[in-house]
């Protein structure tokens, strides 16, 4: 015998459809109190319940909001994180793949961050994503530093080195 799934019509039972298909949909810890509440509301009177029941969930909501700024702390420092090594590669030739899976190449100018992601800005105007390099170069010839008729360097920031 094959069990059929059971259809409800009741509105009740279920959330509506611009809920449940959103992804953006997280219960936070004031909908948890509400619920707690409602529950006190609509409890049997004959058998209230327990007050160590009431302190396990007043316990778990507030391990909730515990995580979820434990959470967001983390993702603010893999951001910055990921933010400084980004910086390090300015100056540097990168390989990578672009949003649309295309390789990509090109001198590291600037780095930018959008939507949570850091993304890195290429001297022939391309971006791609830290996340999508795929190869770390030193700065080509010519890109830069040039060396001087005395031997020494001098870089692109106006300052000279002279072996002497």
């Amino acid at each position: 015998m094959i069990a059929q799934p059971v259809q409800s019509s009741s509105p009740g039972n279920k959330l509506p459809d611009s809920i449940s298909k959103s992804s953006n949909f997280q219960l936070k810890s004031e909908d948890f109190i509400k619920m707690m509440i409602t529950q006190l509301q609509n409890q049997d009177p004959l058998e209230p319940a327990k007050n160590d029941q009431l302190l396990a969930q007043m316990s778990q909501i507030g391990q909730l909001q515990s995580s979820t700024a434990l959470q967001d702390s983390l993702k603010g420092l893999v951001l910055q994180n990921s933010l400084g090594a980004a910086g390090n590669l300015i100056g540097k030739m990168v390989q990578g793949l672009d949003d649309e899976a295309d390789p990509v190449s090109g001198l590291v100018n600037s780095v930018r961050v959008q939507d949570n992601n850091v993304y890195l800005e290429l001297d022939n105007g391309k971006s791609v994503q830290l996340g999508k390099i795929t190869t770390i170069a030193g700065a080509a010839a010519g890109t830069g530093a040039t060396t001087g008729a005395k031997g020494g360097t001098t870089a692109g920031n106006g300052t000279s080195k002279t072996a002497g």
